[in-house]
């Protein structure tokens, strides 16, 4: 996830939204897009998912994205101000998505029930990851930490980490549950990274599995486990 590693403020709760709409929504010029637009933006955004992923976010131009969208200089321009506007709309979508998720992050309780309910929350986390990955590797890869990306990563992984802390606080009340919700985080974020790019060779329901086991084993049994002799 953008942010993981370069995030060291503590978690804060997350603020309430704006009720704004959504920044992919809008134009460059801030007017509300009807349906034709809606598509031509959207054209937009999934050609600059491409190339963002193929070229990288320093080296990605606007001529790589009008050439793969099939349009022109003058139509990008209409609804994006730059490369920058283009990426800033796709992180924060991507922010978006995240931040519901981890609301829904599950009380973590003991047995196989409590595992289970991890295990289904890393799967739409990887159903997440394997729609919206090339995004967040872009943005995780392009090292953002000083720039505006940089910022929003790391308020998301604030966010993130703090409504999994707030689960974790009672199910684990001999952990600290900051460090233990970084640690689950990166856990499955860079987990999920490996198993996209081919660097982790296994099927997506035994990297299930295991992340749910280490997961919901490793809080739930910081406080059952007897202490060694």
């Amino acid at each position: 996830m953008p942010g993981v590693a370069a995030t060291t403020r503590p978690a804060e709760p997350p603020e309430a939204s704006t009720g704004e709409p959504p920044a992919a929504a809008r134009t460059a010029q801030g007017r509300e897009l009807r349906a034709r637009g809606k598509r031509t933006m959207q054209r937009l955004l999934d050609a600059g998912t491409k190339v963002f992923s193929e070229r990288g976010y320093h080296a990605a131009r606007v001529d790589d994205v009008v050439k793969r969208a099939k349009t022109s200089h003058g139509t990008f321009y209409l609804y994006f101000a730059s490369k920058e506007d283009l990426f800033r709309a796709l992180a924060i979508d991507v922010a978006t998505q995240m931040a519901a998720l981890a609301a829904d992050f599950p009380a973590i309780v003991p047995g196989p029930e409590g595992r289970a309910s991890i295990r289904a929350w890393l799967a739409r986390f990887h159903d997440l990851y394997e729609d919206r990955g090339a995004v967040i590797r872009t943005w995780t890869e392009a090292e953002m930490s000083d720039s505006e990306f940089g910022r929003i990563g790391g308020d998301l992984v604030i966010e993130f980490t703090a409504r999994i802390a707030n689960r974790i606080r009672p199910a684990g009340p001999d952990l600290d549950p900051q460090v233990a919700a970084m640690a689950l985080v990166a856990l499955v974020e860079r987990t999920s990274y490996y198993h996209a790019t081919g660097t982790l060779r296994t099927d997506a329901d035994t990297m299930l599995d295991t992340l749910a086991a280490a997961v919901h084993d490793g809080v739930c049994g910081a406080h059952t486990a007897s202490p060694s002799a």
